[in-house]
């Protein structure tokens, strides 16, 4: 993890507990295979035919129960756009209100963290479409297509937050 995504998800982290909520960090896999199938298993609940769960954190309400699935980005500047994978957007078209998106802005200089529920309604553009494959091959990370919004849009759709020290 680069030091942008780190001081992102550090915000993310601490505004989570600030929240009350329990946090768990996924986004280099799942700590346990009960995990995921937990998400899982309360994502297809809530959203029938929902096939990717890929977040960076999951929250928790104090009581256990599932409170959002949150992709957490880091930017170090408010430049370039904001960038999610194939996956992610299948995450959070599939999810709704159950995936989040958490931007963090000018991660080099003084974060700024902007919550945003349901990013479905920004307007993303495909920036590069999914590499084609030969049939049989993984698709891996850098072969998913890559879509972006900017952050002027985050900021116009979100809510930006406090986090205490």
């Amino acid at each position: 993890m680069n030091p942008t995504e780190r001081t992102a998800v550090e915000l993310a982290i601490r505004y989570e507990r600030s929240q009350g909520r329990k946090v768990t960090y996924v986004g280099d896999g799942w700590p346990s295979p009960g995990l995921a199938g937990e998400v899982r298993e309360w994502g297809q609940g809530r959203h029938p035919g929902a096939r990717s769960f890929t977040c960076d954190l999951v929250s928790r309400e104090p009581d256990g129960s599932f409170a959002r699935l949150i992709e957490v980005k880091g930017k170090g500047s408010r430049r370039s756009s904001v960038p999610i994978i194939d996956r992610q957007r299948e995450a959070m078209l599939g999810l709704g209100p159950d995936w989040w998106l958490y931007v963090v802005l000018d991660c080099d200089t003084t974060p700024v963290l902007v919550v945003v529920r349901e990013p479905s309604r920004l307007p993303w553009k495909l920036i590069t479409p999914a590499r084609e494959l030969l049939e049989g091959r993984f698709r891996g990370v850098g072969d998913e297509g890559k879509w972006g919004t900017m952050p002027a849009d985050v900021l116009a759709a979100g809510e930006q937050v406090d986090v205490p020290s």
